[in-house]
């Protein structure tokens, strides 16, 4: 017997899933003030660590204060950033 031109049950069914997975993607995507604040974030995270990881290797006093220096300042931001995300 020959199918007919419209769309079977399981096609039907299949339309509406990918569909609602598609909601559930565009949902769960941070908007993009939030991406940025996630970037800002880790990029200073992994400042922080870098930092972290030089500091005891570094000899010059001068090099240590400035590295010390922008640790606070780092810190601060990323202090700043965490509570003004609420």
């Amino acid at each position: 017997m020959a199918r007919g031109w419209g769309k079977s049950e399981e096609d039907l069914q299949a339309e509406k899933e990918q569909a609602l997975e598609g909601n559930r993607l565009t949902l769960s995507r941070p908007s993009p003030e939030e991406s940025r604040r996630i970037a800002e974030r880790r990029t200073l995270e992994l400042s922080l660590a870098r930092i972290a990881e030089q500091l005891p290797n570094i000899k010059s006093a001068d090099r240590r204060r400035a590295l010390e220096v922008a640790r606070s300042e780092l810190a601060r931001r990323l202090a700043a950033l965490v509570s003004a995300r609420g």
